[in-house]
């Protein structure tokens, strides 16, 4: 960068003694402040600071009285910013390589929340997906924790393969990972790259299979995902179509409060874990997938909408009036199965055939 005559790079310009700089100096010395300081991040911390973090402490001390008295300014202090965390995500990295052999690539679409990131991660010959947390937001490791747990209990007894299952969890650094399978795109994006209504018969058949079945696998151990909608439902690339449900972060044991959902998605129901809940849920997203408005209207009003359309309503559109007319008949896994899935599984093979009813029944979940 060109500096001007008599001018000082920012970044290297020493700082000029003065008012400003005895009210910092000042400042920086108050034993009371210092002392509310440490206390205040030994109590986000929940544990006593070390020698060396007092000293980063003291440091970050200085550095906000200097923004305050002028003495730094917005563009050095966006440059340290900068620096800082591009620090912390090369440790992470180096320290997620050294001690599990990862490898770090670009990073993938947004998750949708501040809290977690997406990249491409490597390992030998493998290439899988990692989903970053930043363990410094409340809750986020436990976040993290409850999806590790969920994928265990459920994977570890049934084969489940249109539900999520974690690979690998870690903490490395200031942040908590999660190694998954790399899938490819989402329904939001299958519905954001489509016009409104023209999601085909196929795609809404496998989303309504594939969530319908790993809804199973979560209910056979009492869990409600809680979260059900197109930018958790994953479609899997090439030629062998898989769709799998994501993101088990809200999952939350039946009865309880739910934790974390969209609550349009619900169409008004109680905010308490259920399979009608998740049902609802799948009902709403097969609307959207076909163009049907689901916002603001609850089951009744849904189901008065598609039944009105008669004939003219699709065949994601029939599958989600099915869901929605039996939401009251299904609290348990078996009658899951015998009052929606296996009534999908007849539309499925009287409108796509035989070979396309038999490739989604297999994902009904099966005893290891």
């Amino acid at each position: 960068m060109m500096v001007a005559s008599g001018e000082t790079d920012w970044r290297t310009r020493q700082l000029v003694p003065g008012r400003e700089a005895r009210q910092l100096n000042q400042s920086v010395h108050e034993p009371a402040k210092q002392v509310d300081l440490l206390a205040k991040f030994e109590s986000l911390c929940g544990e006593k600071l070390t020698v060396a973090q007092k000293k980063g402490l003291h440091c970050h001390n200085i550095a906000i009285r200097a923004l305050t008295y002028g003495i730094m300014d917005k563009q050095m202090a966006q440059y340290y910013l900068r620096e800082i965390d591009s620090r912390l995500k090369t440790s992470t990295r180096q320290a997620v390589l050294d001690s599990k052999g990862y490898i770090f690539e670009g990073q993938l679409a947004s998750t949708g929340q501040s809290y977690t990131s997406m990249y491409y991660v490597f390992r030998g010959a493998g290439v899988y997906c990692s989903k970053v947390f930043d363990v410094g937001v409340a809750g986020v490791e436990d976040s993290m924790q409850l999806e590790k747990a969920v994928s265990e209990v459920v994977h570890s007894d049934q084969a489940c393969p249109t539900l999520i299952k974690v690979l690998d969890a870690f903490r490395a650094g200031h942040h908590a990972v999660l190694i998954l399978p790399l899938l490819a795109r989402s329904a939001a994006d299958l519905l954001a790259a489509a016009s409104p209504g023209v999601v085909d018969d196929e795609a809404t058949a496998y989303v309504a299979a594939g969530v319908l079945a790993a809804m199973a696998g979560l209910a056979a151990k009492g869990w409600c995902h809680g979260d059900i909608k197109p930018a958790n439902i994953m479609l899997a690339a090439g030629a062998e179509k898989h769709v799998v449900l994501v993101d088990l972060g809200a999952c939350t044991r039946f009865n309880e409060k739910l934790k974390e959902f969209t609550e349009h998605y619900a169409l008004g129901l109680p905010k308490v874990a259920s399979l009608q809940w998740d049902l609802a849920c799948l009902a709403s997203t097969l609307c959207i997938l076909v163009g049907i408005p689901v916002k603001s209207l609850s089951v009744e009003g849904v189901s008065k909408y598609m039944t009105r359309l008669g004939d003219d309503l699709s065949f994601g559109g029939q599958l989600a009036l099915h869901i929605l007319k039996h939401l009251d008949m299904v609290d348990k896994v078996e009658q899951l199965r015998a009052v929606v899935w296996d009534e999908v599984m007849e539309r499925v093979r009287g409108r796509l055939g035989e070979e396309h009813a038999a490739t989604l029944a297999a994902w009904w979940p099966s005893p290891l």
